[in-house]
């Protein structure tokens, strides 16, 4: 590629690749009203203000580029993108407030682990870090202590794994427990491994290394 709007980053260098492979024509470059809203909405789910629009219009007439990247680190700092961002990971989480089923019953302080993510993601706690938070938040030996709150944060994450669907007066007591276990193995191991490992339950896994019997 010699065009110069495209080879400034490999992946736009990538796409522009397929487009031109494919015949389709790329679409023109966005103004800075339409890009600005796009960075706000993408970032924090939220529009801009209209001053915020004026302030970057004017910046990008200098410096577009500069301008794009103050606007990008302003809102990664803000709390609204630990918000925003925080609820596709309370999605992968199965995050709920009630346990489901005919009776509904609540969970109690589910927030707190709302707020731990969106805490999390706004400090750019490492992935590595909360995943272990996520599967033994409780046994941890260096945890995040929140001094401001007075809490360990570290305990808050393993919270996910009340987030299960409980039975109406189940009848068998044994047989929901072991739901309730397949529904959290299902989530942490699809949510972090990428694998379907609850199918293993019943049979051995048809398409991943996978018995039955490593699921027992």
């Amino acid at each position: 590629l010699n065009d110069t709007a495209w080879t400034a980053n490999p992946v736009d260098a990538f796409i522009k690749q397929q487009l031109d492979e494919a015949r389709v024509p790329a679409a023109e470059l966005a103004d800075s009203r339409t890009l600005v809203r796009r960075l706000y909405f993408v970032l924090t789910g939220l529009p801009p203000a209209p001053e915020a629009v004026e302030r970057f219009v004017a910046d990008a007439e200098t410096n577009r580029q500069a301008a794009v990247e103050a606007t990008v680190d302003a809102l990664l700092a803000s709390p609204a993108y630990g918000e925003r961002w925080g609820r596709h990971w309370m999605d992968w989480m199965r995050y709920t407030e009630t346990h489901g089923s005919e009776g509904d019953p609540a969970i109690p302080q589910a927030w707190r682990y709302r707020d731990y993510i969106i805490r999390a993601l706004n400090a750019d706690v490492p992935y590595d870090n909360l995943v272990r938070e996520h599967i033994a938040g409780d046994k941890v030996s260096n945890p995040r202590i929140n001094e401001t709150l007075g809490i360990n944060e570290s305990m808050i994450g393993d919270a996910q794994f009340r987030f299960v669907q409980h039975g109406f007066s189940p009848t068998d007591p044994l047989d929901e427990r072991v739901h309730v276990t397949d529904n959290q193995v299902d989530v942490v191991s699809k949510a972090f491994l990428g694998l379907t490992v609850s199918c293993a339950r019943c049979h051995d896994h048809k398409f991943d290394p996978i018995s039955q019997k490593d699921f027992r």
